[in-house]
């Protein structure tokens, strides 16, 4: 699996009613695309006590293979967010571990934390971690690029604020139909 994030920093005086109308219209689009394991659509506001401290529109994607997440930036629907916002940096993380909680479609709260691999860390390690508290979703995953691990949790709940870690509203989750 891989997960894939894109992050579009915007003005502190930003309408966030025009990304909460974007994320309200556009999110059942990627519900049951090929190949999405799921999208968290992301959001934060500078007002918004819950979230991090700058307005940014942050989606963040689980997909199960490279595959699926090329049909995903060939497409129309990404050819429009580009079209409206520029063609964005993408990070991109294998997945280490993918644990989905049990209130994963009623997530409205995101929580992504990196943190550094130090160069005498046991990568066979590199995984371990506590298990989620019930109904949190986590995807843990690492950037070999930086030498960071990667920890992106959902819930129904607000998170505590973390050092380093960002928090998000959550306006929509796609998932594929369940089986």
């Amino acid at each position: 699996m891989i997960a894939m994030q894109y992050r579009f920093r915007l003005p502190s005086d930003y309408d966030m009613t025009i990304i909460e109308n974007r994320v309200r219209e556009n999110g059942h689009r990627l519900d049951n695309f090929p190949g999405l394991v799921l999208k968290a659509w992301c959001y934060t506001s500078s007002s918004d006590t819950h979230t991090a401290s700058e307005p940014l529109y942050a989606p963040f994607y689980l997909w199960q293979d490279s595959a699926s997440m090329a049909a995903f930036l060939q497409s129309d629907g990404f050819k429009k967010l580009v079209t409206d916002f520029g063609r964005p940096a993408i990070d991109c993380w294998p997945v280490l571990e993918y644990r989905p909680g049990s209130n994963l479609q009623h997530s409205a709260f995101a929580r992504r934390e990196i943190v550094p691999i130090t160069s005498c860390s046991d990568l066979s390690h590199i995984g371990s971690m506590s298990v989620p508290a019930a109904g949190i979703t986590r995807i843990l995953a690492w950037d070999v690029r930086q030498w960071q691990r990667v920890c992106f949790e959902l819930s129904d709940l607000p998170f505590d604020d973390a050092p380093g870690a960002e928090r998000y509203r959550v306006g929509h989750i796609s998932l594929p139909a369940r089986s």
